[in-house]
C-alpha cells in the first residue's frame, strides 16, 4: 500500500510540479518560500509499511520520506499503540527501527504511540521527536493525548506538537470549534513555548463527524 501511495504521489508531482515541490532538506523549504511553491513533506502514519524488515526504511527515504511514525491504534510489530490492552512499549524490532530512523535522519512521530513506547522511544532517540496530531490531555483526557511531561519532553528535545482537529481529542463531550484548538494551542504555547506548537489538523484521518463545528 506505501508503494503504491508513493507511486501516485510521484506521478502526481509530476503534473502539477508548476506548483508543488517536495520537500526532503532545509534548503528545499527556502526554494519553496522563494518561488511560492506549496511544498509537500512525505510522512508515513504507522511504521508497520516497513513490515518486518529495517532496510526499508532505506527505501522510502530514497522516496523522499521524512517523517515517518511507529504505531496507530493498535499494536504492531514494533510496538504498542495508543489503544493497546498490555502496554509492552518497543519491541526489539522497534527498537532497531529508531535507530535507523536517526540514522537516516528521518523525524520520529509519536502520534499514535502507547505512553511506554513513546518513553522507549526517548530513552534511545539521539535527535528530536514530534507529534504530528495530537492535543493536550489536562484539557480533554484521551488516550490519544499528551500529558504535561510528554509536551514537555518533546520541547526539551527541540520537538514540536501538532494539535489534532479532531473534536473527541479536543473536549470531553466531544463537541468542539476553532475556540477549543485555539485553547490547546494556548495551553502548549504557556506550558512550554510557541515555537513548540503547531497545526497537526489530520483532515485526511477524521470522520465528518470528528471534524470541528465552527
Amino acid at each position: 500500500r506505501a508503494y503504491d501511495v508513493l507511486t501516485y504521489f510521484e506521478q502526481q508531482q509530476k503534473l502539477y510540479s508548476n506548483d508543488l515541490m517536495q520537500v526532503t532538506t532545509l534548503k528545499d523549504i527556502d526554494t519553496v518560500m522563494e518561488e511560492k511553491k506549496f511544498g509537500l513533506l512525505l510522512a508515513i502514519e504507522n511504521g508497520s509499511a516497513i513490515e518486518d524488515n529495517v532496510s526499508n526504511v532505506d527505501y522510502f527515504y530514497q522516496k523522499g520520506v521524512r517523517i515517518m511514525s511507529i504505531t496507530w491504534n493498535e499494536d504492531n510489530l514494533l510496538g504498542s499503540g495508543t489503544l493497546t490492552k498490555l502496554d509492552n512499549g518497543l519491541t526489539e524490532l522497534g527498537e532497531k527501527y529508531i535507530q535507523k530512523l536517526n540514522e537516516k535522519n528521518i523525524i520520529i512521530d509519536v502520534s499514535h504511540s502507547s505512553p511506554k513506547t513513546f518513553w522507549n522511544t526517548i530513552e534511545i532517540t539521539q535527535k528530536p521527536i514530534v507529534a504530528t496530531h495530537s492535543c493536550v490531555d489536562a484539557l480533554c483526557h484521551h488516550p490519544r493525548n499528551l500529558t504535561n511531561e510528554q509536551i514537555k519532553q518533546i520541547a526539551q528535545m527541540g520537538g514540536i506538537i501538532g494539535i489534532c482537529y479532531c473534536t473527541q481529542f479536543l473536549s470531553p463531550d466531544g463537541i468542539a470549534g476553532t475556540k477549543e484548538i485555539a485553547k490547546h494551542i494556548a495551553y502548549v504555547a504557556n506550558l512550554v513555548g510557541i515555537d513548540y506548537v503547531g497545526l497537526g489538523s489530520d483532515f485526511d484521518g477524521l470522520e465528518p463527524e470528528e471534524l470541528p463545528t465552527d
